[in-house]
């Protein structure tokens, strides 16, 4: 039996940002966060529709131009009555992070959707905001 094989993403056709360019993702749901116990990536993650979301959004604002490989700075703004149990602000940063560049494992391939590598992220902030409706805001600034 053929196990489905995860979407890798659209190749660019447009050359990358300029400087100084940003976008910002405005994304419903709590952000996908770092789990090292069981990638978040992998289809079978209980949460995968977080970081398949969170890909969608950012594909469609980066409308068809490549990936970053220079400095970026990234702001999460996360906005819900509280953080899930076991979860800090930094596992959602880094959960970001993880899904907005590219990564490849044993079973999958995902090509980047805004930068190369999550060490590209030279500068950030991370904010939480209590509220009754839960959604999150990215906004990824291309520096280089």
């Amino acid at each position: 039996m053929l196990r489905p094989f995860p979407d890798p993403g659209v190749l660019p056709t447009k050359p990358k940002p300029k400087r100084g360019e940003k976008i910002v993702l405005r994304v419903p749901g709590l952000p996908p966060y770092k789990d090292v116990k069981f990638s978040i990536r992998n289809i079978k993650h209980r949460h995968n529709e977080r970081f398949v979301r969170l890909r969608q959004e950012a594909i469609k604002a980066m409308a068809g131009r490549a990936w970053s490989q220079g400095a970026i700075r990234m702001r999460l703004t996360v906005f819900a009555p509280a953080f899930e149990k076991g979860k800090a602000l930094i596992d959602y940063a880094a959960g970001v992070e993880d899904t907005l560049d590219g990564s490849h494992g044993d079973t999958f391939t995902y090509l980047p959707t805004a930068f190369q590598d999550d060490c590209q992220v030279c500068g950030s902030g991370s904010y939480f905001r209590r509220s009754k409706k839960t959604h999150y805001i990215v906004e990824v600034t291309f520096l280089d």
